[in-house]
C-alpha cells in the first residue's frame, strides 16, 4: 500500500486537502460548551399547596401521583418526600434512557392525574436536569442610585420599578441572543397592590369588606374564546378588563344603596413589595442576578462576544443600571483551550529542535510541524461526524494524545532517514522505512487505546463524562497513525525529491556526528 501511495502524490495530497478543508469548516461549526451534553437520568416533580399539612399532602396528592408515575417506561427508582405545603417526587431512570421522551411521558401522566386531584392546587412543576444547564455567565444588575425609604422593611418605588423593568425588558433582550437558551433570574421582588379601607367610612356607608372584594373580582377578569358569526364572516373576541395599576383600582365604580362611589372615596390604595424570599447583594447594593444558560449546539465564544456587545449597548441605553459579570464559567474552558494550544506549540517546537539537532536538517522537523495541525483538524472533522462537542473533557483527551501524535511522526521520519543512511534511494527508503514500522506503531496505538476504550463502557453519568475523553484520545491516535503511514512518506519523498545526494551532515555546520553520539552514549552507560 505504501509503495502505491508514494508514487501517487497528487491523489494523496488532494484527498488530504479535501479532508483538511472539511475539518477547518468543522472548527467553526462544532458546539463549544463547558461540559458534554449529557442527559442526567433523573426527573424531579415539585408540588406546592398552601395551608396543607404533610400527612394530607402525602395521602391526597403525593401517593396518587406516585401510583400513576410508577408505570413509566425505563423507571429504575422512585422516591417521595412530603412536608407542610410541599411535596417532592424524584424519578430515577436507567442510564441510556432518552430523557426527552421520558419528560413528555411524565407530563402526560401528571395531566391525566390532575382530573382526580383537588381543584385548588396548581399544576406540579416537572424539572429535567442536563449537564449543559450549568449557567455560562452570571450577570448582576444594580441601580447606581437607590433612594432608601424611611421604613427599612420596605423597598423604594425605584427598586420595585427596576425589578419589573429587568424582568420585562432586560431579560427579553438577553434571551433574543441566538446562543442563549434561557435566562434564570434570582433576587426579583414582585410588587403587590394593597387596599386599606377606612373603617369609619365603611360603617357609616354600610359597606362590608366582602362587598369591596366582590366588586374588585367582578371587574378584574379576562373573557376569551367568544365567537361571533355574521353570515359569511366569523369573529373571535376577547374581552379584557384586568386591573393593572393603582389608578384603575382607585377609580373603580362601587354601587351601594343606589349611590355610586369610587374605591378611593373610602379606601387608600398603594403599592408595596411582596414578602421577600431571598436577598442578593452585589458591591454592597441590593441586586438582581441573571443566570445565562447557553443553547445546546451554540459556541461559547460566540455567546461571550454577543453578550458583551449587548451589555455595552444596554449600558448606553440604561444609564441608571450597572451591569457586572460576577461569575464567568467559561474561564475553565478557556484554560483548557489555552492548554491545548500550548501543548501544540511546545510539542512542535521541541520536536523541531530535537530533530534538527540530531539530523542537522530543517526539512524533517517541518514534516512534524505539518503533521500535528493536520491531525487536529481531521480529529475535529470526526468530532462533527460523531456529534461530539468541544468541552473540557474532549479537550483533555486531545491534550493527552498530542504527545503520541508527535511520537508516531518522529518514528517514521527517523526510520526513513536510517534507510537513506544505509544507501537506499529516496523512494525505497520511504517505502521500507514506513512498512517496517507499521506493525510496531499499530501495536503502540492499540496498547494505549486499550487503557481508554474501556472508559466508553462505564455505566452512569461517570461513563458518559469519560466517553468524550476516551473517544478523543482514540480518534487522535488513529488519525496520527494514518497520517504517519499514508501522508508522511509522500511528503518526505516530495521534500527530498530534488535533494537526494545532500543528506550527510557536514562538520563545518554541526560539530556532532553519529559516532560522537555513540561514544557519549557508551561513556554514560559505563558510568551508570
Amino acid at each position: 500500500m505504501v509503495k502505491f501511495l508514494v508514487h501517487k502524490p497528487v491523489a494523496v495530497l488532494m484527498s488530504f486537502l479535501g479532508i483538511i478543508i472539511l475539518g477547518f469548516f468543522s472548527l467553526f461549526d462544532l458546539p463549544v460548551s463547558l461540559m458534554p451534553n449529557i442527559d442526567i437520568p433523573e426527573i424531579t416533580i415539585q408540588i406546592n399547596v398552601s395551608n396543607m399539612s404533610a400527612r394530607e399532602m402525602e395521602n391526597v396528592i403525593v401517593k396518587p401521583l406516585r401510583n400513576n408515575l410508577i408505570q413509566l417506561n425505563h423507571l429504575e427508582d422512585i422516591t417521595t418526600e412530603s412536608s407542610n405545603e410541599t411535596g417532592i417526587i424524584k424519578l430515577k431512570f436507567y442510564h441510556g434512557t432518552r430523557m426527552n421522551y421520558s419528560f413528555i411521558e411524565v407530563n402526560e401522566k401528571i395531566d391525566r392525574a390532575m382530573s382526580y386531584l383537588p381543584s385548588n392546587i396548581e399544576r406540579p412543576k416537572v424539572i429535567k436536569a442536563n449537564s449543559i444547564d450549568i449557567p455560562a455567565f452570571y450577570l448582576d444588575l444594580t441601580l447606581k442610585k437607590v433612594e432608601l425609604t424611611n421604613d427599612k422593611t420596605e423597598l423604594s418605588q425605584d427598586f420595585l420599578d427596576f425589578n419589573q423593568f429587568v424582568n420585562n425588558v432586560v431579560r427579553k433582550r438577553i434571551e433574543q441572543i441566538s446562543e442563549v437558551a434561557l435566562v434564570d433570574i434570582s433576587g426579583l421582588t414582585y410588587p403587590e397592590i394593597i387596599i386599606i379601607p377606612d373603617q369609619k367610612k365603611l360603617i357609616s356607608l354600610g359597606i362590608s369588606l366582602n362587598d369591596i372584594e366582590n366588586t374588585i373580582k367582578s371587574q378584574n377578569m379576562e373573557i376569551g374564546s367568544i365567537m361571533v358569526r355574521d353570515n359569511i364572516y366569523q369573529y373571535n373576541l376577547q374581552l379584557n378588563t384586568r386591573l393593572n395599576t393603582i389608578k384603575d383600582i382607585e377609580n373603580l365604580i362601587f354601587k351601594k344603596s343606589g349611590r355610586l362611589f369610587k374605591i378611593k372615596d373610602f379606601a387608600t390604595v398603594k403599592k408595596q413589595s411582596q414578602k421577600r424570599k431571598g436577598l442578593i447583594i452585589a458591591n454592597g447594593k441590593e441586586a438582581v442576578t441573571m443566570a445565562v444558560i447557553k443553547r445546546s449546539g451554540a459556541q461559547m465564544n460566540q455567546l461571550k462576544e454577543s453578550l458583551k456587545s449587548l451589555i455595552s449597548t444596554m449600558e448606553e441605553d440604561y444609564e441608571d443600571i450597572e451591569f457586572n459579570i460576577s461569575r464567568n464559567q467559561t474561564k475553565l474552558l478557556d484554560i483548557s483551550i489555552s492548554n491545548l494550544k500550548q501543548s501544540l506549540i511546545w510539542g512542535i517546537i521541541l520536536a523541531f529542535l530535537i530533530m534538527f539537532l540530531f539530523l542537522g536538517d530543517i526539512k524533517s522537523p517541518l514534516l512534524i510541524g505539518i503533521s500535528i495541525p493536520i491531525s487536529i483538524l481531521i480529529c475535529l472533522l470526526l468530532f462533527r461526524v460523531l456529534d461530539l462537542s468541544i468541552n473540557i473533557i474532549s479537550l483533555s483527551g486531545l491534550v493527552l494524545g498530542i504527545g503520541l501524535m508527535i511520537d508516531n511522526a518522529i518514528i517514521i521520519i527517523d526510520n526513513i532517514n536510517q534507510y537513506r543512511q544505509k544507501g537506499a534511494n529516496l523512494s525505497n527508503a520511504c517505502i521500507l522505512g514506513t512498512n517496517e514500522m507499521i506493525r510496531p506503531l499499530i501495536s503502540s496505538v492499540l496498547t494505549t487505546c486499550s487503557v481508554f476504550i474501556p472508559l466508553m463502557f462505564l455505566n452512569g453519568t461517570t461513563g458518559a463524562l469519560f466517553y468524550d475523553q476516551a473517544v478523543a484520545v482514540t480518534i487522535g491516535l488513529f488519525i496520527s497513525l494514518m497520517i504517519s503511514i499514508v501522508l508522511l512518506p509522500v511528503l518526505y519523498r516530495l521534500f527530498y525529491l530534488n535533494n537526494r545526494l545532500v543528506f550527510k551532515i557536514k562538520k563545518k555546520i554541526i560539530k556532532w556526528n553519529s559516532i560522537d553520539y555513540v561514544k557519549i552514549y557508551e561513556k554514560g552507560l559505563r558510568y551508570i
